[in-house]
């Protein structure tokens, strides 16, 4: 579809700079009871609460810690309100709060703090409120004692991010005064508190110190908080947000879900769910038009096709993107999930929307006239020596821009914007020979990325060349950085000249806004990332792991982590460097819940040639997201020769 990636099949270049495909998302435990139309309630020395990013997270578990560390409560199963209820409290306050579950089809994690017993929801704005507090990340949240996190230290947080997102709490109608942890929220109402949390999208990271970013999805600009400073910038709410009401949203995709019960209601009910705007496609050049063929097309992909999951699967209540209010029809960016029969997830769109017409919100499809993706992605690889030690680690950062190729296209130039709102050119794509699927990046001879389309050194290298490898050091942490202060969206311009002057206008624009899907971190920060760590057992494992020539096996691996956590959910075993989807030495794929920390490999030489000895060469992938979106793969590498200053083995 175009602005979609069908997530099943897995595009991975491992090794040199490999990232993470993006696989199914498996989902992990829930349970717990609550009555959605009052929320959580307390009574004597128990603690409830609504856990939400906008929609319920789907499939959240709950965990609980004293001041002193001590384990209050884990696995506390959250219902699809999102809401636990009844949690005893053992031990002395402040007590930290974790909930852990899918965002759209990202594992993601979220947290908060209650001086005692009562009511204590788990938001981004209450992860906000605790970074703040502590001027300390989430991640180390859940580790050591928790003293600081104080009532007059959250007091003193919230009053903070209130008075940031004032015209925010103004336009859903919320007090000024509102309290982020005890306050009100039905999760899915998209009204109140849950409309706050629609209408922001917050991230935590670390530059100098721990931050908090918010982005505005009701409107313009980009609030940079640290804890002990001045907040920098600020968030404007669209003068046309008070009258657009998001609550028929949850409702559309109820109605949906109720449309993929089998091929007849599908193609009864689906279309009249459907924008007469509506467009999708498959990457290629002719999207289906109009809410006939639109609901065709997606009742054939579910149903009949062979990437399609087949009937009988629910749409995940959605989270919300950016909107676009400006015109008689409101446009906002929605996740587009699916939750299978089995209860894993499966994302089937990216850059998907909806859109008001009249009163009643329809899918709209592609947000945009032509599929543009903007992703990060994270790599770290461990070589292990015939020990079992650690003698190399490589770490690798990227962005990755992929422009549909669609007829007429020729140029095309990304740009982001700075802390003062400038724009900066991050690269231009041209287009390759033949019938490539999207632009590719213009370089000169040396690969280095052009800044002038006109350059008679320029080239391009193949037809699927379109990301952008991020030197270490101040070379790729000012691109970085300029996400974290000026926003997390780029701008498109197509062109239809290779020279990128003549504009090339579609649905009446030239120029194309795309949301950020995650941010690397910056080099002095990138050994602090929430990366796995193989247990000694299963590094004992690859180092000694040999497999005959047809023969098969199972390898087991498991992993933990120092600080914070990363949802892993797929893994590939491979005996030599050369491991792409299609390689002979990739002899094992799996994928998991990401909320697992082991996975079992099934393994199967399948010959040709293929030599798997325990001296061997092999190597174990983990493949995950954060929560954000940004692809993150983790490679550990058995070499028992000698490792060069490279890495390599010889």
């Amino acid at each position: 579809m175009a602005g979609s990636v069908i997530r099943q099949n897995r595009q991975r270049l491992l090794v040199a700079v490999s990232f993470a495909g993006l696989g199914l998302l498996a989902a992990c435990g829930g349970g717990g009871s609550s009555d959605p139309a009052t929320g959580p309630s307390a009574s004597g020395n128990t603690l409830s609460g609504t856990v939400a990013v906008g929609a319920p997270m789907t499939d959240a578990q709950v965990r609980i810690l004293d001041s002193d560390g001590q384990v209050v409560s884990s696995q506390v199963g959250v219902d699809a309100a999102g809401v636990f209820t009844g949690v005893a409290l053992t031990g002395t306050g402040p007590y930290r709060i974790e909930a852990c579950g899918h965002v759209g089809d990202n594992y993601r994690c979220v947290y908060s703090v209650s001086q005692g017993a009562g009511v204590a929801n788990v938001t981004p704005l209450t992860t906000a409120a605790v970074l703040l507090a502590t001027g300390e990340s989430p991640e180390d949240l859940m580790s050591g004692p928790g003293t600081s996190l104080d009532a007059s230290s959250m007091a003193a947080a919230q009053s903070t991010l209130r008075t940031g997102l004032a015209g925010i709490l103004a336009d859903a109608g919320v007090s000024p005064n509102f309290d982020f942890i005890s306050g009100d929220l039905s999760a899915g109402t998209r009204t109140g508190y849950d409309r706050v949390l629609d209408s922001v999208g917050v991230t935590t990271g670390e530059a100098n110190a721990p931050f908090v970013q918010i982005t505005p999805r009701l409107g313009t600009g980009n609030l940079y908080l640290e804890a002990g400073l001045a907040p920098q910038g600020a968030l404007t709410v669209d003068s046309h947000a008070a009258n657009v009401s998001l609550t028929g949203i949850e409702t559309l995709f109820q109605n949906m879900s109720l449309a993929m019960v089998n091929d007849t209601a599908c193609r009864a009910n689906l279309p009249g769910l459907l924008a007469t705007t509506a467009s999708m496609s498959f990457d290629g050049p002719n999207p289906a038009q109009g809410s006939a063929d639109v609901g065709t097309l997606m009742c054939d992909f579910i149903g009949t096709s062979n990437e399609g999951p087949g009937f009988g699967v629910s749409f995940v209540s959605p989270t919300l993107g950016r909107c676009d209010l400006s015109g008689t029809d409101p446009v906002c960016r929605v996740s587009f999930v699916l939750k299978l029969q089995d209860g894993s997830l499966q994302s089937i769109g990216e850059e998907m929307a909806v859109v008001r017409e009249g009163s009643t919100w329809k899918f709209k499809g592609d947000v945009n006239p032509i599929g543009i993706h903007a992703n990060a992605a994270l790599q770290r690889t461990q070589t292990f020596d015939s020990t079992g030690a650690v003698a190399f680690t490589e770490y690798s950062r990227a962005f990755q821009f992929d422009i549909q190729a669609i007829t007429g296209l020729q140029c095309a130039k990304v740009t982001q914007k700075d802390s003062n709102g400038a724009e900066v050119l991050l690269a231009y794509y041209k287009r390759y020979a033949g019938s490539p699927q999207r632009l590719s990046l213009w370089r000169d001879s040396s690969s280095n990325l052009l800044s002038d389309p006109t350059d008679g050194s320029g080239g391009l290298r193949s037809s699927n060349d379109t990301q952008i490898q991020l030197p270490s050091g101040t070379g790729g942490d000012t691109a970085i950085t300029n996400f974290y202060r000026g926003g997390r969206t780029v701008k498109v311009a197509l062109y239809n000249d290779a020279n990128c002057s003549s504009a090339m206008v579609l649905d009446g624009r030239s120029e194309f806004e795309v949301d950020m899907m995650g941010v690397p971190p910056l080099s002095d920060r990138i050994q602090a990332f929430p990366w796995p760590t193989l247990t000694d057992s299963s590094v004992s494992s690859l180092r000694t792991l040999a497999l005959a020539t047809g023969a098969s096996t199972t390898y087991n691996a498991s992993w933990t982590f120092a600080r914070g956590y990363t949802g892993l959910d797929s893994a590939s075993f491979c005996s030599d460097r050369d491991c792409g989807d299609q390689s002979h030495s990739r002899i094992g794929d799996v994928d998991f819940s990401a909320a697992a920390r082991s996975v079992s490999i099934p393994l199967v030489n399948p010959g040709n040639g293929i030599t798997v000895a325990a001296s061997g060469f092999k190597m174990l992938a983990l493949y995950g997201r954060t929560g954000e979106g940004m692809g993150v793969q983790n490679n550990f590498i058995y070499c028992s020769g000698t490792i060069d200053g490279f890495g390599q083995c010889h």
